[in-house]
C-alpha cells in the first residue's frame, strides 16, 4: 500500500451538504482501513463533536481535533496532546474582538463551545456541529480573565461579507501571533502561530513513523491548506475554496459526489 494514512477533514469534505456520511463513503473507509490502511480526522471541530461522527464511520485510534490544537483517543477519550491559548493573550484578542458589532466570538474550553450570549449565528453553528453552547452571560474576555481559563481555540462567526474586514482587524490586532483561518465563509478560526493541521498529522506520522509521501491529505477549506502542504499527495474536494484548490495537487469531486470515496477508489491500493 502506497499510502499508509488518509487524514481528512470532516465537514465539506467527508460530510455531505445535508451533514450527513454516506454508505458509500463509510464502505470505502472501512474496506481501506480493513487493508492496513489508517484513516484519521483532523477537523476542527470539539472531540465531543466528532467523537460520534469518528463512531460512524468505525473508526479507532487518534483523531485530531480544535484545527491542530489537540490530538485525542478515540477509544479512550483522552487527549494526547493539547495546546491552550494564554490567558492574558486570549483575554487582549477577546476585548478587541468584542469591539465589532457584526460578528459572535465562540471559545473552546474544557471541550466545551462557550459564548458569551445565545443568538441566532451560534444557535445554528451548534446544531451543525451537533453539540450544545454554554452561555457565560458575561463577555468572554472577562470571563476567561476572571476563572484564568486558557483556551484552545477561539473562532468567530459572521457574515460572508463582513469576512475579509475581519481578518484585515484580526491580524492586525494580533501583531502576527495568532493565526487567522477560514472553514467557512462565515467562519474564522483563530490559533496561535505554530498550530495547525499540519503540524498536528505531522506528530502522528511521526508517531508511526511514516514519511509524508505515504500520507494522503484531504479537505475544502482554506485552514486544510498545511495539511495538503505536508503530505504527499494534498487533494481538495470539487467543492473546496479556490484557495485551497490553487495549492492542492488535485482537485476531486465534491463532497456530495463521495468525494471520500473516489479518493479511496483511485489511491487506496496503490
Amino acid at each position: 500500500m502506497k499510502y499508509k494514512i488518509i487524514f481528512s477533514d470532516f465537514d465539506g469534505t467527508v460530510s455531505r451538504s445535508d451533514n450527513t456520511v454516506s454508505e458509500k463513503v463509510k464502505a470505502a473507509v472501512a474496506e481501506y482501513v480493513k487493508k492496513g490502511g489508517k484513516f484519521v480526522l483532523v477537523t476542527g471541530r470539539l472531540f465531543s463533536a466528532v467523537r460520534p461522527r469518528a463512531a460512524e464511520l468505525g473508526l479507532h485510534g487518534e483523531a485530531v481535533v480544535y484545527q491542530g490544537g489537540g490530538i485525542y483517543d478515540l477509544d479512550s477519550g483522552k487527549p494526547l496532546y493539547l495546546n491552550s491559548i494564554p490567558t492574558d493573550k486570549a483575554v487582549f484578542l477577546l476585548k478587541a474582538l468584542e469591539k465589532l458589532d457584526y460578528c459572535e466570538t465562540l471559545c473552546y474550553f474544557d471541550d466545551k463551545c462557550n459564548c458569551a450570549r445565545p443568538s441566532e449565528y451560534v444557535d445554528y453553528f451548534c446544531q451543525i456541529c451537533g453539540v450544545p453552547y454554554y452561555s457565560t452571560d458575561m463577555p468572554l474576555s472577562e470571563y476567561v480573565e476572571k476563572n484564568g481559563i486558557r483556551p484552545v481555540k477561539i473562532l468567530s462567526l459572521m457574515m460572508p461579507e463582513h469576512t475579509e474586514e475581519f481578518l484585515e482587524y484580526g491580524r492586525s490586532v494580533a501583531g502576527g501571533e495568532m493565526v487567522f483561518t477560514r472553514s467557512h465563509k462565515s467562519v474564522v478560526e483563530i490559533l496561535p502561530r505554530g498550530i495547525n493541521k499540519g503540524a498536528a498529522i505531522k506528530r502522528i506520522c511521526e508517531k508511526y513513523g511514516v514519511d509524508k509521501s505515504e500520507v494522503i491529505a484531504l479537505g475544502d477549506s482554506e485552514n486544510d491548506a498545511s495539511m495538503l502542504e505536508f503530505a504527499g499527495l494534498g487533494i481538495a474536494a470539487g467543492n473546496a475554496m479556490p484557495a485551497l484548490k490553487a495549492i492542492a495537487d488535485e482537485v476531486g469531486v465534491t463532497n456530495d459526489e463521495d468525494f471520500v470515496a473516489w479518493v479511496i477508489e483511485k489511491y487506496g491500493e496503490m
